[in-house]
Parts: structure tokens; sequence; C-alpha cells
């Protein structure tokens, strides 16, 4: 059986998880890595006996390659995207599927031209908990939504120390397009318009010039609401490097979701951890977890015909609302969707 010939262009952080589900997955053969920091990229090709690349278009003249996925930092996905495509490649991408409407739309439109798969990384689809919280919604009992509500904040170590380009993107665009997607994708709405409102402090103080934490308003076709809660500030010794809660409001239903803690506490002398165990988890050096999951998808989706959970057109969707949120967070003023 031929396998899925694949390239990991980005090697940080979130690329070597993409890199470990390639190499373990049967139907995978992982040809290349690629990555412009020239050290990073010689040091991970050479630890996999495998060709780095600085460039993707280096990579794509030499090599025969079936999917390139793309784990760049935030506002760097469209260049790499388009270059694969135009290739005939089928791309894989970290969300957000790009920083600005125009560009997904220039993204897609290259995608339906070449007759390729795009798919985006949100990977909270594919988390139980949110499984789960989504059946029971659509459950006829339950009856429609009247409000919801979710959170996803990092610690400050994120935008300070973890990333070099946080002052390039926003909690909103880092965490934000992950609920933005999750309140589609649990509700099966629209959204209607935006209003948000936010801080710019702690960051601001460190030489970072982007949000603090922001809370967005949404309103929905059918008249339900959500708010979402997004920030890059919480304490250093938060027992997570993040935090994520759920809840929601129906005719008859309560739902509520707790990610923070997933039942597994590690106490040490420094401090107490609630790892979340369910995400991605290393065993014998093999990763797995819903953060996984959504690669072998997308092989599925290459390899067989299987639809994708997270289409380029959520990208896009979830990339609107983003922007809406920034328009308000901008001009103090509500944001209607077209």
């Amino acid at each position: 059986m031929n396998k899925i010939k694949t390239a990991v262009v980005g090697v940080g952080i979130y690329g070597r998880h993409h890199i470990n589900a390639y190499l373990n997955n049967p139907e995978v053969e992982l040809i290349a890595v690629c990555d412009s920091d020239v050290e990073r990229c010689d040091s991970v090709a050479n630890e996999l006996d495998l060709p780095g690349y600085a460039s993707l278009l280096a990579l794509l003249d030499k090599e025969n390659v079936d999917v390139i996925s793309i784990a760049t930092s935030d506002p760097y996905h469209k260049e790499p995207a388009l270059q694969a495509i135009e290739k005939g490649k089928h791309v894989l991408i970290e969300k957000p599927l790009a920083t600005s409407v125009a560009d997904c739309r220039v993204i897609i439109e290259a995608a339906e031209q070449h007759g390729v798969i795009v798919g985006v990384d949100f990977h909270k689809r594919w988390d139980p908990a949110t499984i789960r919280v989504r059946m029971a919604t659509q459950e006829a009992s339950a009856g429609n939504i009247i409000r919801g509500y979710i959170s996803m904040d990092d610690v400050i170590a994120v935008p300070t120390t973890w990333l070099g380009w946080s002052a390039q993107s926003s909690p909103v665009w880092f965490l934000g397009s992950h609920c933005f997607d999750l309140v589609r994708y649990i509700s099966g709405q629209e959204v209607k318009s935006v209003y948000a409102v936010g801080q710019k402090r702690l960051l601001a103080t460190r030489g970072i010039d982007t949000w603090d934490s922001v809370q967005s308003t949404l309103l929905m076709e059918d008249g339900s609401s959500w708010v979402v809660e997004n920030g890059w500030v919480l304490p250093d010794g938060f027992p997570k490097d993040n935090d994520g809660r759920i809840a929601i409001v129906c005719d008859n239903t309560y739902i509520r979701s707790n990610s923070q803690d997933r039942g597994l506490e590690i106490v040490t002398p420094e401090r107490t951890k609630t790892p979340n165990s369910y995400f991605i988890t290393y065993r014998d050096n093999v990763a797995s977890g819903f953060g996984i999951d959504p690669m072998n998808d997308f092989i599925k989706a290459v390899k067989h015909g299987t639809p994708y959970m997270a289409t380029a057109h959520d990208g896009l969707q979830a990339c609107r609302i983003c922007e809406a949120v920034h328009m308000s967070l901008e001009s103090g003023k509500p944001v209607v969707l077209c």
C-alpha cells in the first residue's frame, strides 16, 4: 500500500508534534522538514536523519511529497500554504488559517483552483469533552441554546517567553480562533455581530504591544449569545500553562465543562500541576491524544477521501470573527459580520 509522503514546515513546539504523528502513522512516510531558522532546521533534520530545508520552495523542487503540514507562527501561514498548493500539495495548517480574511480567501481560491484539500488544525474539535458538550446540545430534549460562555487563557510566559512573535499576534488570534471555531461547531450557528473590549497593560510594560485580555460578545443568527474570554496574562504559578472552560444554558439543559482540571494532580515542593493527559501524551516517544488526532485524520482524508472535521471554510469563518473582534476593539463599537 502506497504511503502518503509528508513534510513539516515549522519545526518548533507544535511542529514537533506533527513530526511525531507522521513518524508513527503506518500510512505515512515523513520525508523532509523545513524551517527558516537554519540552526533549528539542521538540528531536527540531523536528529531524524532526514533532509532539512530553509526554503519550502527548495523542498518542493527536490522532494516528492503529497502533504505539507504548516506549523509556522500565526502571521506566517499564507506564503507556505500558497507555495504548497500551487505545487498541487494537500495542506494541513495550524490555526488560524491566516491572520486576515483576505489571506484566507486567497488560500481557499488557490486550493479550489488546484483541486487540493486544505484542513485547519482546530484540535479542540477532537477533544472528547467538546464532542460530548456538542452531543448534549444536539439532543432534542435540551431545547435551543439561550447563551454560551467559552474562556481560554494562557499563562504570561506564553507571550513573553515561549513565542518570539507575540507582538505580531494577540490572544484573539492565538486562543480566540479556537474558541470562535468551537462556538460555530457546538451551536451550528454563524455569528451575526461582535462587540469586544480589552486591556493593554501588563504586556505593554514588557515591551510587547498586544492585548493582555479580550472579552467578546457574539450575537448568533438564532438570537442566542455567547461571551468569549481570551487572555495571555495568567500568573505563571497557575497549575497548567493554560485554562479553559465552557458553560451553556439551553431551554432545558445546563452544560459545563472545565478543561483546566482533567482529574490528574501532580504535587511537588514547588507547585501543584494539573496536566491535561488527554491532549498530547508521549509514551515510549509516541504521541497520542486529541492534539494528535487531527494530523492522522487529515491523512485519512487525503488517502481515503473521508471528510475532514475542520475545513478551510471553517478557518475562514473563525478568521472573520477574529478580524471583527479586532475591529470592535479599535472602534469601541459593535461590528456586523456581513
